[in-house]
């Protein structure tokens, strides 16, 4: 999974790096094709989650930046979303401008919670915007776009 950031990247923040405990916190890597959080998180980013925070909490956010967001297993593959329980019913609740639907999955038999997302690293432009080569040097004002 790291390796898929760093050939995606080039590179992954030495910041996100020196903040990780491997024994505390597992990784998860949000798919390129999956925008159930953008913008909040996009596509391509890597999470790093907290598997002794597993309970869904119902409470006690203000805005959608301290609302817990949480990396589920999934049959078919994984979800970072807000999530919701219903009785039995894991209910993921997408970023609304991301225009992804709410899904609902069976907790005991579709659905499991690994862990609630601590840590994010992402990129702010496409992976496949070129970057200057390291040390190139900045341009002249006169050069700047007006």
């Amino acid at each position: 999974m790291v390796n898929r950031v760093v050939a995606m990247w080039g590179e992954i923040p030495a910041a996100f790096l020196l903040s990780t405990n491997p024994r505390r916190h597992t990784y998860g890597y949000v798919g390129l094709a999956d925008r159930t959080m953008f913008p909040l998180l996009r596509p391509g980013s890597l999470v790093m989650i907290d598997p002794e925070r597993r309970r869904v909490v119902h409470d006690g956010w203000k805005n959608e930046f301290d609302r817990p967001v949480y990396f589920v297993e999934l049959r078919n593959g994984y979800r970072c979303a807000w999530c919701q329980v219903e009785g039995s019913r894991l209910i993921l609740i997408p970023h609304p401008v991301s225009n992804v639907p709410v899904q609902s999955f069976n907790l005991t038999t579709e659905a499991e919670v690994l862990g609630q997302v601590v840590g994010v690293a992402m990129r702010l432009v496409p992976p496949n915007t070129s970057s200057p080569a390291p040390g190139s040097k900045l341009p002249v004002p006169n050069e700047i776009a007006r």
